[in-house]
């Protein structure tokens, strides 16, 4: 809005656009943040149940005849150790890695003295 016209308009607005002028974007990743993608494993990063979790990350989740539609899960390889089976679908779910994330605590800002 030029500046002409926002003196004209109501104090509210102009409150409004003033704070919307002085908001901070903050798009993108900081340069020294690695980005965390999904690796290439030789079995295309999908998993059965019983299988060891090979790392940290975010892996979607597939049942057996669409019982259940796909979700999202966070799976840590010192905490859970093997993929679980479904109550319902048992052995024949499958978890597919979306991408990997560190655990927070390995994190370079948050590492525990």
């Amino acid at each position: 809005m030029k500046a002409q016209n926002l003196a004209r308009s109501s104090p509210s607005f102009r409150n409004h656009a003033e704070r919307s002028s002085q908001r901070i974007s903050l798009r993108g990743t900081p340069p020294h943040r690695p980005h965390h993608a999904s690796p290439s494993h030789g079995n295309g990063g999908t998993f059965k149940a019983g299988e060891a979790v090979p790392e940290t990350g975010i892996y979607e989740v597939i049942h057996d005849r669409a019982h259940r539609t796909p979700h999202e899960v966070v799976m840590v390889p010192h905490s859970e150790g093997t993929f679980p089976l479904c109550e319902t679908c048992k052995g024949k779910v499958r978890y597919k890695l979306v991408r990997t994330a560190p655990y927070i605590f390995n994190d370079e800002d948050f590492k525990e003295p």
